[in-house]
């Protein structure tokens, strides 16, 4: 008998088992049929196909992905040693600033409570893109931390106010020789956090006690006869823009007459111009008539209406450069008409960035007016607390 043979597998089974064809049993090491018959056992070949193994790299020398520091190791998130992405440090003073604003600030700054939700969310929002609003606010915000401040953290929040203010100013003004269709809203919105600013700013100063408050009150009135110039010029954009129905709700109905002591001192102060002007031929009765008038229809307006303070800075707005010319020159007729919009300044003191501005801008110009003209302005300066 035969030896056995190594038996290889094939695909096609033993020589003998095909011809004879039967079934070939790969399953020995030797076909049962070809060593029953002790005949040798050939198998057809088969073609080896040899695959290359993958190759094992270590974890030591595989490069990272990019994104490699920011996939979760087999701790989790928060542990293994790759290195995490680095957030920027947080601003604490702006992030409080900001709370501040839209928790507290806001509510004194709108005129109306329908309006709210302009300065509370909108102005906000227009500040991410344009930063020059965003620093409006937060120097308003730090203004009004600071009235309620001690006298130490009063000094801090209005240095951080004054830093904001400026940084506002640098980046406003590139914008404004570029007014179009899209920035004119966000512009007239910042012109009228500039004139809060410009009446926030002297009452939280340390140093208000030693401040010409009839000097900052014409830088007020400087920066709204420029602010008219710049709204004037983009005024037919702005009134079809987001803030359209901040100008087309405005009641501007007289339901109420003025106060007879209020009456009486107006008629007073238009009778003083208008026998001036008869008397000396330089005395421009025109130019002060429009200032009584207008000052005078404000009054009328906000006597039904407590909580309309914009009132007070529309004044300024309707002011002629020959009154401003007049009142830096510290005309004595012009600092009687101003002694009046004392009333206005008065009436809305209960403001915290109006507040104290009656009183201060009321004793200076008594300290101004010598004693021919005091008596013109006696009743206004007693009505305003100012012991004379």
């Amino acid at each position: 008998m035969p030896s056995r043979r190594s038996h290889r597998k094939s695909r096609y089974g033993c020589i003998e088992c095909k011809r004879r064809r039967v079934k070939c049993d790969e399953s020995q090491p030797e076909c049962t049929n070809c060593f029953n018959r002790g005949t040798e056992c050939f198998y057809a070949p088969r073609e080896v196909e040899w695959v290359q193994p993958p190759q094992i790299v270590s974890s030591a020398s595989r490069p990272k992905s990019p994104a490699s520091s920011t996939t979760p190791s087999s701790s989790g998130w928060m542990g293994g040693n790759d290195a995490q992405p680095q957030a920027a440090d947080l601003n604490l003073s702006d992030m409080e600033l900001l709370l501040q604003w839209c928790s507290s600030t806001y509510a004194t700054m709108a005129h109306d409570r329908k309006f709210e939700h302009i300065y509370q969310y909108i102005l906000p929002k227009e500040g991410l893109e344009y930063p020059f609003v965003l620093h409006g606010l937060l120097a308003l915000s730090a203004l009004h931390l600071a009235r309620a401040s001690d006298p130490a953290a009063k000094a801090r929040y209005f240095s951080i106010a004054l830093e904001h203010q400026n940084r506002a100013l640098s980046l406003f003004r590139p914008v404004i020789s570029s007014i179009n269709h899209d920035n004119s809203h966000t512009i007239f919105a910042f012109a009228s956090l500039l004139l809060q600013l410009a009446f926030a700013i002297p009452p939280c100063s340390p140093l208000a006690e030693a401040h010409d408050c009839v000097q900052d009150l014409i830088q007020a009135f400087t920066l709204c006869r420029g602010l008219r110039e710049i709204i004037g010029a983009s005024w037919h954009w702005v009134s079809e823009g987001k803030f359209a129905d901040v100008f087309k709700q405005v009641d501007d109905t007289k339901h109420w007459p003025l106060p007879e002591t209020v009456e009486a001192a107006l008629f007073q102060l238009r009778y003083l111009n208008e026998s001036r002007g008869r008397r000396f031929e330089h005395h421009d009765a025109d130019c002060y008539g429009a200032a009584i008038s207008h000052l005078k229809d404000m009054m009328e307006i906000y006597q039904d209406k407590p909580h309309r303070f914009e009132l007070a800075l529309r004044w300024p707005f309707g002011l002629e450069s020959d009154f401003l010319k007049l009142l830096k020159e510290h005309d004595p007729m012009v600092l009687v008409v101003v002694a009046h919009y004392c009333l206005v300044l008065h009436h809305f003191r209960h403001h915290w960035w109006m507040e104290g501005w009656s009183f201060r801008v009321a004793h200076s110009i008594w300290d101004q007016l010598d004693e021919t003209w005091r008596p013109c302005v006696y009743w206004v300066v007693k009505e305003v607390g100012l012991e004379v």
